[in-house]
């Protein structure tokens, strides 16, 4: 009798154990949500800025608030290539290397930041370089993923 007593209070107490850590656990699922945004900035769009040495564009954000911000995700890409025929869509900030004709190679990064305060994104082309370079002035297309 008092081999059988032990296993059976050892299972059951077992059995307790994980029935109130299963009943302890909070039911504060939230739902996923995410709005996708999309921008798409002309080459006569880009602006210089001097203080940062870039070309920039500002644009009104649909939509972003402090949660987000705080405790989501923006997550930006920008479209490559042309549409329906060689089209990729590649993940910000977006760095490319380019071959000069004198043989020197000088980076331009294409990125963006936000801003939960004023509801507006910045895209900009950073040349490694600097130099105000009126050529790394082209069309863009790009997408914001907000999740939440």
């Amino acid at each position: 009798m008092k081999r059988k007593f032990f296993p059976t209070l050892f299972a059951g107490l077992l059995f307790l154990s994980i029935g109130f850590f299963v009943s302890s656990c909070s039911d504060d699922i939230t739902e996923t949500a995410w709005d996708i945004q999309d921008y798409e900035v002309k080459a006569s769009e880009w602006s210089w800025n001097p203080a940062n040495r870039r070309w920039e564009v500002v644009k009104q954000m649909r939509y972003i608030d402090e949660f987000i911000y705080e405790s989501g995700a923006v997550i930006g890409y920008v479209f490559l290539g042309v549409q329906n025929q060689d089209e990729v869509q590649t993940q910000l900030p977006y760095t490319i290397s380019i071959l000069l004709d004198d043989g020197s190679v000088f980076t331009e990064t294409v990125g963006y930041e936000y801003s939960s305060l004023t509801n507006r994104v910045t895209f900009y082309i950073q040349p490694s370089d600097g130099i105000q370079d009126t050529a790394a002035k082209v069309y863009y297309q790009f997408r914001l993923v907000l999740i939440w």
